[in-house]
């Protein structure tokens, strides 16, 4: 404490926050060649570095974010600085030791700022210091042989998983988090002869980075399964299984597991997201099941920059022990930079810092053209305000259309490639056009190492720019609100203009920051920059940037909903749950949430988390849980099955179905290759609209056709050519045709159809049963996994359960003969191919290489 406090008053002294001021403009002005620097800030004398660095092995010895930031400022600054004598880099690599920030000494090394062996050749006292501390902050990887320096949060990580049954850790994004949370679950794999870890991922673009990443860490152990499919393989009870599942696939797993498979661990990577709308409610409900499944489960959750962090404890079992580590540890200086127009010139700008809540001009720029639309501001000031030489920029933008666009602006600026495309660009443009389309304008922006990212785009594309934006083989990345989502994308700078999440929805700071936090690459960079352009637009920012970053509270979506929408939901309950009056999403999620605890406990005022609530809200909702009740007949599995769809609604259905007697073959929904499947589903899609999801009925010939060619396993390609070929003679532009399907796979068939079919089927399932048709029931096919896969066959399915992409996997099922392979045999026939003889794009190829050295 006592060290905290000097470290806090040495902060706050006015000679040492001029120079800590002046060597951040200097450090941060450097990076961009084209700004004419301000003289007023430039003309200043240089700063006494000795002095600096005698601050600096203060403050590094602190856990306070700013202390450790300064004394990050103060090292790159002596180690960027020509003149620094060899003492002086010698004490700029004991301030980084001290921070336990062996990346970026690393890099320094690499980059011959300072020798390998530096700390061997200081002092004998700063020596053993050194040592002292690399024997507290080292840990034993879970290999049993590889010893790992770790940072302080790490290290904390390390020691409290051994006290403590459920962790919640919180620390800033680029703390390492998902490295200390790996080894941890390595650790643990390694020592048991079987067990079962659950990830939970709030996206499926998170699915595929977190299964590479398991993978990698886990891949010399024989016999483990790493999977993303919500299946269990043969012999399960006596394997060691790592599932990496959205709280949808999981949700669906413990819906179809018996009651014995009981998860060991459960980790949930961006827990915030418990309060992410009605997505977040389905978190909630996934982890009371598989509490009430295994109550011994040990839980991790992890969130970043949150001020309440043991929030997401409360659920733990009584007598578990819980532990909240919440970190501010420091790893890259990040730049918060305005840059505004200067007078009428739109050609002009300004560029400036924001330290604290000061403002501080950093220098003029001047763009070549004008940007004579609003589109342009933001591509163009990303373009000149990127270094040619230095890493690469994200872009931020609403929607993906509008990222397809600045990209292309984007493209245009680079002028033609002085040599040939990198062949591994080159690939992915090939495979662009072969999954999606030739005229994708993806395939085209590639060429001038520009590219663009959103969540509907396929997985194999998504995941091969990414990788490639971080080989640096890609300058210039624009995104969208993925990259929010824990998408773990790191670049050199990240430029926003009134950023929001969702159509017209201003970010929120918790958001913004979470964005920010991918400003700077953890050993490739001292630094990153985000810039945020027309800061002081009142109509682009509804509000002027964040500048100050600081722990945002989690807040469960359920607790939002009473809080705020209370007196709705009794409403929209009283008024029978309307498919579309209302905005139901979390109003009906939550109303679910609730009857499933009126269910469990005979009476939701029984409910341990009714006392979260008002007593005099929680008697009128008990009141109406009881009606819906008293008018319900279907038993509470097909409810507890089908979180999100309202009981109410459920019962309507079945009364449908008992209105139409003993005539229920047209009821059943058809195999995918069935030649009449397409006029079968078009009924099923429109008495899911009508009585379950609210949809407009214009849409069901569309939305049939798109889930029969989905579940058929007809590539993107051919179904974009399919939509193109109807909606282009219409008036609809290709690029919209692209668009629009690609989101229609993801949002409707994948998730919306999905999840009111999966009801549709339950319910019917029940009719059946009781007209006496159990054998009927049983045939029903099982189309919540065909429909998140894309795929009807189960050599498909397994081989996407080994890690291919949905792409990947159906191009090589068209070389099998069997299509009913489990995921054993299909690592079986991935382990024997003789991939030389295939006609598979290379990026195909190298996926098919990562899975068969894990089958191996």
């Amino acid at each position: 404490m006592a060290d905290s406090d000097l470290s806090v008053r040495l902060l706050k002294v006015p000679a040492f926050r001029q120079a800590l001021e002046l060597i951040t403009l200097w450090t941060t002005a450097a990076q961009f060649p084209l700004l004419s620097k301000a003289t007023h800030v430039f003309a200043r004398p240089p700063a006494d570095t000795n002095y600096l660095l005698t601050c600096a092995s203060v403050l590094a010895l602190s856990d306070d974010a700013a202390c450790q930031d300064a004394a990050l400022r103060v090292a790159h600054y002596v180690l960027a600085q020509p003149e620094s004598t060899e003492i002086q880099r010698a004490g700029a690599v004991v301030v980084l030791d001290e921070l336990t920030n062996t990346p970026t000494l690393r890099l320094a090394e690499d980059r011959e700022l300072v020798g390998r062996d530096t700390i061997a050749r200081l002092p004998l006292p700063l020596r053993l210091d050194a040592l002292q501390r690399a024997a507290r902050y080292s840990e034993l990887d879970a290999d049993g042989v590889t010893v790992r320096r770790v940072n302080r949060f790490q290290k904390e990580v390390f020691e409290a998983e051994r006290e403590a049954e459920w962790l919640s850790i919180s620390a800033p994004t680029s703390a390492g988090k998902t490295y200390a949370i790996l080894q941890l679950v390595r650790a643990f794999v390694a020592s048991r002869t079987h067990s079962v870890v659950v990830f939970i991922v709030p996206t499926r673009a998170l699915i595929q980075q977190m299964e590479g990443d398991l993978r990698s860490v886990l891949g010399n152990l024989p016999g483990v399964l790493v999977s993303s499919v919500p299946q269990l393989p043969n012999e399960w009870r006596n394997r060691r299984m790592v599932f990496v599942f959205t709280q949808e696939r999981f949700h669906l797993l413990q819906s179809e597991a018996p009651a014995e498979f009981t998860p060991d661990i459960v980790v949930v990577d961006e827990a915030q997201k418990v309060g992410d709308g009605a997505r977040g409610v389905l978190l909630q409900d996934v982890l009371d099941a598989v509490i009430r499944r295994s109550p011994r489960v040990r839980v991790i959750f992890a969130s970043p920059m949150t001020s309440n962090a043991e929030l997401l404890l409360e659920d733990a079992p009584v007598g578990t022990t819980t532990q909240t580590i919440a970190s501010e540890q420091i790893a890259v200086n990040q730049n918060l930079l305005w840059v505004s127009q200067t007078g009428y010139d739109t050609r002009d700008w300004t560029l400036s810092q924001c330290i604290g809540e000061s403002t501080i001009e950093l220098g003029q720029l001047t763009l070549p053209s004008r940007p004579t639309t609003v589109g342009k501001r933001l591509p163009m000031l990303a373009h000149n305000l990127t270094d040619a030489d230095g890493g690469g920029s994200l872009v931020y933008v609403e929607g993906a259309a509008a990222a397809e666009k600045a990209a292309q602006l984007l493209w245009d600026m680079q002028g033609r490639p002085n040599g040939e495309v990198d062949p591994e660009v080159q690939a992915l443009i090939d495979l662009t056009k072969n999954v999606i389309h030739g005229k994708y304008a993806l395939a085209e922006t590639l060429t001038r190492r520009v590219a663009f990212h959103y969540g509907n785009m396929p997985l194999i594309i998504r995941a091969e720019v990414e990788r490639l934006f971080k080989s640096g083989k890609i300058r210039f990345l624009v995104c969208t609100s993925t990259l929010v989502e824990g998408v773990n994308l790191p670049a050199k700078s990240i430029f926003v203009r009134g950023p929001t999440k969702g159509r017209n929805t201003p970010m929120g700071e918790m958001d913004f920051w979470n964005l920010a936090g991918r400003a700077g690459r953890l050993g490739k960079e001292f630094q990153g920059n985000v810039v945020c352009v027309d800061p002081e637009d009142e109509h682009v920012w509804k509000s002027r940037p964040p500048r100050i970053r600081q722990r945002y509270p989690i807040t469960r979506t359920v607790d939002t909903v009473v809080s705020q929408r209370g007196d709705e939901l009794l409403k929209y309950i009283e008024d029978d749950t309307p498919r579309s009056a209302y905005d139901p999403a979390p109003l009906e999620h939550a109303f679910v949430y609730f009857y499933g605890e009126h269910l469990r406990h005979g009476s939701l005022d029984a409910s341990p988390k009714a006392a979260r609530y008002s007593a005099a809200f929680i008697n009128r909702l008990t009141g109406l849980c009881a009606r819906v009740f008293a008018r319900s007949e279907l038993p509470a599995d097909i409810v507890f099955r089908n979180p999100g769809v309202s009981p109410i609604a459920q019962q309507r259905l079945l009364e449908y179905f008992r209105e139409k007697g003993s005539e229920v073959e047209e009821l059943i929904p058809a195999f995918p290759e069935d030649p009449a499947a397409a006029q079968r589903y078009v009924r099923v899609v429109g008495r899911i609209s009508t009585y379950l999801s609210g949809d407009h009925q214009r849409l069901n010939w569309p939305h049939a056709i798109l889930v029969v060619n989905w579940m058929r396993g007809h590539p993107l390609a051919r179904i974009i050519s399919e939509a193109a070929d109807y909606w282009v003679p219409r008036g609809k532009t290709l690029a919209a045709v692209i668009r629009d399907t690609m989101r229609d796979v993801e949002e409707y068939a994948r998730f919306r159809f999905a999840k009111y079919s999966s009801c549709y089927v339950d319910v019917l399932r029940y009719h059946l049963r009781e007209l006496g048709e159990a054998n009927r029931a049983a045939e029903i096919p099982r189309l919540s996994m065909w429909l998140e896969f894309g795929a009807s066959q189960g050599t498909q399915i397994a081989l996407m359960g080994l890690g291919l992409s949905r792409t990947t996997a159906i191009r090589l099922s068209e070389i099998i003969a069997a299509d009913d392979l489990d995921m054993d045999a299909a690592s079986n026939w991935i382990s024997a191919a003789k991939l030389d003889t295939l006609d598979l794009s290379p990026v195909m190829l190298a996926e098919i290489q990562r899975a068969r050295v894990v089958a191996a």
